[in-house]
């Protein structure tokens, strides 16, 4: 049975606080019969400008599906309801502190669910300013004039030996334990995210997506081409979502997106006109 066409978010939304263009998509790719990503985007709320959350369960089946719920649903109530503003890295820790909690009580209280967990990896923005956090191997990338980096940090058990200098970053890359975590949110009674802050530029994207667009063969590079080479944000995640599918797409694959507009009013100066 063909998996069902990939869901994308609203038509290349505009926030009008911070002229931040954002989209969203996901896919249960050609191998998955469910999708056990989790993705939510929101504008103006929570004192944000925008909030972007992908969680991928872990556990099979219903258990991973119910696992990225649990955690996005979670971290975001919390954020909704704390009364707080702004991109402060210490806020979304305690989100997620309430999410593992969450899954792992879960976990604990269901034998069905016994082992099961999530990724993590959120980015809240407000005037120019980002929080990211993560936990696990879902990554963010900022893309800021043509180039890509990482701005969370990958919890895979290669990726912490590399850390520790015990082995080199394309040792890390082949891995036969690439996809096994160190960190993810619900599997332990407690955990440590990574967390960082970040003052953002116009023209930076920031993205989030699971680790199916990796695991399909889509490298950062192609991705970022493929969401921003138009400009038009929604049909660019659309062409990531394609792209992966004509690889094979073995794993399901999330992504979501938020761009700063640049104000052309601010950086373009008009010619005098000569008599």
């Amino acid at each position: 049975m063909r998996p069902p066409a990939a869901i994308c978010g609203p038509a290349d939304g505009v926030d009008a606080l911070m002229r931040l263009r954002i989209a969203w998509a996901t896919d249960p790719g050609l191998e998955r019969e469910e999708n056990e990503d989790a993705v939510v985007v929101w504008r103006n709320k929570a004192g944000l400008d925008t909030l972007l959350v992908v969680c991928d369960g872990m556990g099979g089946h219903a258990a991973g599906q119910t696992a990225s719920s649990i955690a996005s649903k979670t971290a975001t109530s919390i954020l909704a309801e704390d009364g707080q503003e702004g991109p402060d890295v210490e806020r979304l820790k305690r989100a997620c502190k309430e999410a593992n909690t969450a899954v792992f009580e879960a976990a604990r209280d269901n034998p069905d669910w016994a082992g099961m967990g999530s990724t993590m990896v959120i980015a809240a923005i407000r005037a120019g300013e980002m929080a990211v956090l993560n936990v696990g191997d879902s990554p963010a990338y900022l893309f800021r004039n043509g180039l890509a980096r990482m701005v969370s940090q990958d919890h895979s058990w290669p990726a912490e030996q590399v850390r520790l200098g015990l082995i080199k970053p394309e040792e890390a890359a082949t891995h036969p334990l690439k996809h096994r975590l160190t960190r993810a949110v619900g599997v332990w009674e407690a955990i440590q995210p990574f967390a960082d802050k970040i003052k953002l530029e116009e023209g930076d994207a920031i993205v989030l997506c699971s680790d199916g667009v990796e695991t399909a063969g889509v490298s950062v590079e192609e991705m970022g081409r493929l969401l921003l080479k138009d400009g038009n944000l929604d049909r660019g995640a659309e062409r990531v979502i394609e792209r992966c599918r004509e690889l094979g797409a073995p794993d399901n694959v999330t992504l979501a997106v938020a761009r700063v507009e640049v104000d052309v009013t601010k950086t373009a100066i008009l010619p005098k006109l000569k008599r």
